[in-house]
């Protein structure tokens, strides 16, 4: 089995890529500012494959994943927040969020569908946010493109229904790890005692669940948004 792993280099990417290599599958793992040389280190002597790509502009899929055949995960967990008041938003922010929360992931299903199609085991996970589900002031532009997000596996779910495909999205609440980092110590306690378990989900929960829904026996599970937010929306 082989999957792809767009963001896969961050907190929740990481902790899929190593699950998945867990569960038997070959990876490769998209990233765009990590170090090549500290991956290559980390998944030393295991199935891992990198491509380097910035989502957040238009790229030519051909040149940068044409290399890819048989495959059959692609689980997108791309992503970056964009934290502000609509009013001062700029254009290219906007359309940096837009390009790398909606439009390459659309563009990458695309590319990659018909594999996806020709497995027997046919997966694709979005690693969306409860900010798609619920809003967020001062996200106002990322939690449309979160939303968006959703749309797009409930509409693909059912257009992919009579074939081996699954469509799901799993929305993380506040997750530990590069997005938690922003915040100082004393904004970020503040924050966990508001939470209703007064923890932080850690990303290996976030794989757990994604490794459910790539499993064989999850072929029923598709246009689902499977909640991983501790209570915080339910």
């Amino acid at each position: 089995m082989k999957a792809l792993v767009i963001g896969g280099s961050g907190s929740i990417g990481a902790a899929i890529t190593q699950r998945l290599i867990d569960d038997g599958y070959e990876v490769i793992v998209h990233y765009h500012r990590a170090n090549l040389n500290d991956l290559t280190a980390l998944y030393k002597n295991q199935p891992v494959q990198f491509v380097q790509a910035d989502l957040s502009e238009a790229v030519d899929l051909e040149e940068k994943f044409g290399f890819i055949n048989n495959l059959d995960a692609l689980i997108y967990s791309s992503g970056a927040s964009l934290y502000g008041l609509l009013q001062d938003m700029d254009e290219a922010q906007i359309e940096a969020c837009y390009q790398i929360n909606v439009k390459q992931l659309i563009n990458l299903t695309q590319f990659f569908i018909d594999q996806l199609r020709q497995s027997d085991n046919g997966r694709l996970v979005v690693i969306s946010s409860i900010w798609g589900e619920t809003g967020a002031s001062l996200e106002t532009i990322y939690s449309t493109m979160k939303s968006a997000q959703l749309g797009f596996v409930k509409s693909l779910s059912q257009e992919l229904a009579l074939t081996e495909v699954t469509v799901n999205a799993i929305t993380p609440g506040f997750v530990n790890g590069r997005m938690s980092a922003e915040f100082d110590e004393a904004a970020l306690r503040n924050m966990v005692e508001e939470l209703p378990q007064q923890r932080l989900i850690e990303p290996e929960e976030v794989a757990h669940v994604c490794s459910f829904l790539c499993h064989p026996l999850a072929k029923s599970i598709t246009g689902t948004v499977q909640k991983v937010n501790g209570a915080w929306y339910v």
